[in-house]
């Protein structure tokens, strides 16, 4: 990035970081007569300073292990809980000034899709290690920026009217927000953002079999009423049940958020790691789909089976392997997106929610199916012409 860029980016961070820990302290001071001031007030102060300290332009060497953990710890913690400093924030000024508040909570989401821009630029640039970026990915960024509206709006210090709360309940605000981090991020890590263009080395003919079992998969994973070999091609229940916003919001976040993450992001980390390797384009692909099976773990959490969480996570494995040399042999990241949208969208229309149950031993059977296809496609597209126009564009994004 230019100088005067990263400039700018510090001074943001700088300047975010000043007014919301005051705006904290003031919170702090005027709550209950000042009674939580002490504890919270030296908590923030703490906090504060190891949070400026990534700008401080002293010698990089002293407290080096110190430096590196702090990175670690100031990402998870402001990606976490900046959202909350920033509604306490419009809290206050509701309260101190003549401004309404259902619009400084609409300036405060529209502020939102930027304000981890500079968090990631200071604080996540410095982490070295392959292994840390892509944990520090998967875990506190993606949650904590993609879930961001929605903790902005968690405290009863605002009052939003229901589309607001609606809107970010599905996420779909932090998905974009995301979009706008990550690329600034992979930017400052020296790594190229993707292309919406497809390869014009890759074959019509290819790009349209990746389309085609896409489509075709999402319509059979959502519409097929079959329970059995004989029926589950031929009876079709074509019923939208939940045909409302929030389904549809709910089902796009996945398909722009996860794609941009594990597509783009962790992939492209991965094809940078194994850039010396005789089987790079196997490491990363393999990889990144094995990631993005052991992710889904943490919907159990969430209330869901663990059976049905099991079987989503060897489906979502085998769909990231798929997923990736689409995005790969297409050139487009639209690709990817589009049919992982069009998965879960449908499949939450369809059934009305946004959970697994848990599977019967046909849905087990057509995992295997699944599994098959996917895993045939990956290992075909990895072989042959395919696999050497692969490997050129991968080369052209790597330069």
């Amino acid at each position: 990035m230019a100088p005067e860029i990263e400039q700018l980016l510090r001074r943001w961070y700088v300047g975010q970081l000043l007014i919301l820990f005051v705006a904290g302290l003031v919170q702090l001071f005027v709550t209950n007569n000042g009674f939580f001031f002490p504890a919270g007030g030296m908590v923030l102060l703490v906090w504060g300073l190891f949070a400026w300290w990534p700008v401080a332009e002293d010698d990089q060497e002293q407290w080096w292990r110190l430096r590196h953990v702090n990175y670690y710890v100031q990402t998870v913690l402001q990606f976490t809980l900046f959202p909350v400093l920033l509604a306490n924030l419009l809290a206050l000024l509701s309260q101190v000034s003549w401004l309404d508040e259902q619009g400084l909570i609409a300036v405060g989401l529209a502020y939102l899709l930027v304000m981890f821009v500079p968090v990631a630029f200071v604080v996540t640039r410095p982490i070295e290690s392959v292994i840390g970026r892509i944990a520090v990915l998967i875990t506190a960024i993606f949650s904590g920026v993609v879930s961001a509206h929605s903790t902005f709006l968690l405290l009863p210090i605002l009052k939003a009217p229901a589309v607001f709360e609606m809107v970010s309940d599905t996420g779909i605000l932090g998905a974009f927000g995301f979009v706008i981090t990550i690329w600034v991020l992979m930017r400052a890590w020296g790594l190229k953002g993707p292309t919406a263009r497809f390869n014009r080395h890759a074959q019509a003919g290819l790009i349209g079999l990746i389309v085609i079992v896409g489509a075709a998969f999402s319509l059979w994973n959502a519409f097929s009423a079959g329970g059995s070999w004989a029926t589950t091609f031929i009876h079709w229940d074509f019923r939208l049940r939940s045909a409302t916003w929030q389904m549809f919001l709910s089902g796009l976040e996945p398909g722009i958020a996860e794609e941009w993450l594990y597509r783009f992001a962790v992939l492209t980390l991965l094809l940078q790691a194994f850039r010396h390797r005789k089987h790079q384009l196997d490491w990363a692909v393999w990889l990144s789909g094995g990631l993005f099976g052991l992710w889904h773990i943490t919907n159990v959490f969430a209330g869901q089976p663990l059976s049905a969480t099991i079987e989503q996570m060897i489906f979502a494995a085998t769909l990231g392997w798929f997923l990736a040399i689409a995005y790969l042999y297409s050139g487009s990241i639209l690709l990817p997106m589009a049919i992982h949208a069009a998965i879960d969208v449908l499949s939450m229309m369809a059934s009305g929610s946004q959970t697994m149950v848990k599977p019967d031993a046909f849905e087990w059977q057509t995992i295997g199916f699944t599994v098959i296809i996917f895993v045939g496609l990956t290992i075909y597209f990895l072989t042959g012409s395919r696999r050497q126009v692969m490997q050129e564009r991968v080369n052209q994004r790597l330069m």
